[in-house]
């Protein structure tokens, strides 16, 4: 249902009549006293963190639900003591006063507890919240309204909370969890309506089971199943005989019995969480139950209300994975590692103990990549992280940041820091083993080694930003040691020779004109047609050969010169495409550079960039500007303004190697860029592993949803193309495939012809 369809239907319930009150009180003598309750438990639960603030609270609750009942009393007894249009004002106010009081638990007090009660907090909101869907069933105004109150700022809190990802996952889910909420509130209205319109029994159980959305089922005091309709059936898959007559206290799964029991005594219940059905089949359902009663107000059993959340449930783990955890190895990511260690560190165990911190770095993994390709570099670094979780076990935590380097968290390892010092040495020379054989890949036997870096977490130090930077110190410092192991100590932090040596090296690079330019050519997945190209830079060290990006920019970054490396591109392939425009060869939509966002925070970045453009006589549509996914989010907050900017003036934006350690569906909505490259480590292994394309699949889906043109990198054989293209034959890609990348000369002798 659309929000113009709901508003039309919200401006129908303009009269409230006399039937519509008299229930609302009903309901409410029956729900004020779970809502006591319910406050009573939630007061219990947090008085250890919020002492008198929560008494108060609570106490406010009591007096203004003993006002509510006691109103109910009266019109229950002296329904005339009033005209119908006070007791309903006197009903509406205080009920949302109610809510308003309630709700502050999800703005105010939220903020004062740790991650486990906001959870608990939580959980009370939307049980308070489902509860009301009965209860206020009467009036949908007042239904939606007090729902609203309760979930809005509980929602607003989420969204600004930035602790971890989850706060906006959860976000999202309140918004979404609430939109559902006010289309049942909705369709409920309208089956009661309807219910009013029925002349018998028989003609209303009839409309309401085959035309519900929902799985719904009726039983009686003995939890026999009464009735049961159509799309129960299809939900299970079991026949109609199969469930008349069934006592569910004969269900094979009992987890959802207690809500239907409670249903019958208790009022309406909700139970949402696993389920497996009569053909052992497992579901996410959320299930509602509440009692019916004859005229006499004797309950006669119960209506259960089922729906399937399957999917969804599936799709939030999924996320949830995906947010922290490396897609290739299974590892905890980036973020990941860093929710671990910001928990170890809060642990009560982290104030007296030791733990220990070991930073790999695969030392000949380049050379792999290089000679043997990456499918090869890929294979070593599953297997290398299959040994390090085989000798570890699941005592000790390991990460992928990504690329080649792993962490290791040996964590409490000891109170004494000679012991603690004496079992990093052992944990050293175990990791170590774990590279002395050979790893086979492809018939092939690598010897591989390791830089490791280790670091004695002491007790009581929180600082996790230092600690991984001590970590990072001691790892390039392993590098150049002779048994490539190094401890960290307070003088790595005035001994970075490597940093020296790159920043003096990639001065002169640019200063002798050292650095090239290639072009890598990006086309059409169906047709092979050219469509743009990607601008590549590389450095033709003296001594090293030719180096790509991966092995320079990141210290060029430490080093200060990634603002003279960028302009330098931006220089150069101005220059290309205003010489291909001249010599009339220009075929291109766009050329793509890449450019960390860190970048960004320069002043004027914009007004230079578009200068650069007019001093070329180029147009803004002729480059596209790639900004890795990693460093838009590690610099999102300085950055925004000045994307949004770019693109005020024309200039087009893409998100370059999506997917890669983070999840960035709160940037896809915040930041409308014009383009999504999606990383190769997502299809490297389609044409093997078929739940690897369905990610890719759904990656697309993503993308699709917000209007991006979607870019596939790293295309190597015509297998992998085949695969993608069925799935999207609008998709652009590049890779070896097609092309490798070629230095502008050779790019323009092929293409530009």
């Amino acid at each position: 249902m659309n929000l113009k369809i709901l508003s039309t239907k919200l401006k129908e319930f303009q009269n409230i009549d006399e039937s519509v009150i008299t229930t609302l009180y009903t309901l409410s003598s029956r729900s004020l006293l779970v809502l006591i309750a319910l406050a009573a438990l939630t007061t219990a639960a947090l008085y250890p963190i919020l002492h008198t603030s929560i008494i108060l609270w609570f106490l406010s609750l009591v007096v203004l639900t003993g006002y509510r009942l006691y109103m109910a009393y009266i019109f229950k007894q002296k329904p005339e003591k009033y005209s119908m249009v006070i007791w309903y004002k006197n009903f509406v106010v205080s009920a949302i006063v109610t809510a308003l009081i309630f709700s502050t638990i999800g703005f105010i007090f939220i903020h004062q507890v740790d991650y486990y009660y906001q959870v608990y907090i939580i959980a009370v909101v939307l049980g308070l919240s489902s509860g009301s869907i009965v209860s206020l069933s009467p009036d949908i105004r007042l239904n939606i309204v007090y729902a609203g109150i309760l979930m809005f700022p509980l929602t607003l809190t989420m969204l600004f909370l930035s602790d971890t990802p989850i706060h906006l996952i959860l976000a999202v889910s309140l918004i979404l969890y609430f939109i559902a909420q006010v289309t049942t509130i909705v369709k409920i209205d309208a089956q009661k309506k309807e219910f009013d319109n029925l002349q018998s029994e028989h003609m209303l159980l009839e409309s309401l089971f085959r035309n519900a959305p929902l799985g719904i089922f009726t039983y009686n005091n003995d939890l026999e199943v009464l009735e049961c309709n159509e799309k129960l059936n299809k939900l299970f898959e079991h026949d109609k005989e199969k469930i008349i007559g069934m006592n569910l206290n004969h269900l094979p799964d009992s987890r959802v019995l207690g809500s239907l029991q409670n249903a019958l005594t208790q009022g309406p219940q909700t139970y949402e969480g696993p389920y497996i059905s009569l053909n052992d089949k497992h579901f996410w359902i959320d299930a509602k139950a509440f009692s019916f009663f004859d005229t006499s107000n004797r309950v006669l059993g119960g209506v259960g209300m089922i729906e399937d959340k399957t999917k969804e449930h599936a799709a939030l783990t999924e996320l949830e994975y995906m947010v922290q955890h490396d897609m290739l190895t299974g590892l905890l990511n980036r973020r990941g590692f860093k929710n671990y260690i910001e928990n170890l560190v809060s642990h009560k165990k982290h104030k007296t103990c030791f733990s220990i911190l070991f930073y790999l770095d695969l030392n000949q993994f380049k050379s792999v990549n290089d000679s043997l390709g990456h499918e090869v570099g890929d294979d070593v670094l599953l297997a290398v992280s299959k040994r390090l979780s085989t000798l570890l076990g699941k005592s000790c935590m390991v990460s992928r940041l990504g690329g080649d380097e792993f962490i290791i968290i040996v964590p409490h390892i000891s109170t004494d820091s000679h012991i603690a010092d004496k079992k990093a040495r052992e944990f050293s020379k175990a990791i170590e083993g774990v590279f002395l054989e050979p790893f086979v890949i492809k018939e092939m036997h690598l010897h591989i080694k390791s830089s490791i870096g280790i670091v004695l977490m002491e007790p009581g130090y929180t600082n996790t930003e230092e600690i991984i930077r001590h970590a990072d110190l001691s790892m390039y410092q392993a590098k150049i040691a002779n048994d490539h192991i190094s401890y960290y100590d307070a003088s790595l932090d005035k001994q970075q020779k490597d940093l020296f040596i790159l920043q003096h090296d990639l001065a002169y690079a640019i200063e002798k004109d050292q650095l090239e330019l290639f072009y890598q050519p990006i086309v059409s997945i169906k047709k092979d047609k050219l469509y743009s190209a990607e601008a590549l830079i590389r450095w033709e060290h003296t001594t090293k050969g030719l180096l790509s990006p991966e092995d320079f920019i990141p210290l060029a970054i430490k080093a200060g010169l990634l603002s003279q490396i960028t302009w330098w591109v931006v220089d150069k392939v101005c220059q290309d495409i205003a010489q291909w425009k001249k010599e009339n060869r220009w075929k291109l939509k766009y050329v793509s550079i890449n450019v960390n966002a860190q970048q960004f925070v320069e002043n004027d970045f914009p007004v230079k960039f578009l200068k650069k453009l007019n001093k070329y006589g180029l147009e803004t549509k002729d480059i596209m500007i790639e900004i890795t996914e990693r460093s838009l989010i590690d610099n999102f907050d300085n950055t925004q303004h000045v994307i949004n900017g770019l693109r005020s003036k024309g200039v087009k934006c893409a998100i370059d190697d999506f997917g890669i350690g983070y999840s960035s569906l709160s940037y896809l909505k915040k930041l409308s860029f014009n383009t999504l490259k999606i990383d190769r480590a997502f299809i490297k292994n389609i044409e093997t592993n078929p739940k690897e394309l369905h990610l890719v699949s759904t990656i697309l889906d993503i993308g699709r949803h917000f209007n991006y043109n979607i870019v596939i990198e790293g295309i190597e054989d015509a297998n992998q193309k085949e695969l993608l293209l069925k799935l999207d034959d609008k998709l652009r890609y590049q890779g070896y495939h097609f092309s490798k990348p070629l230095h502008g000369e050779g790019f323009r002798q092929r293409f530009l012809k």
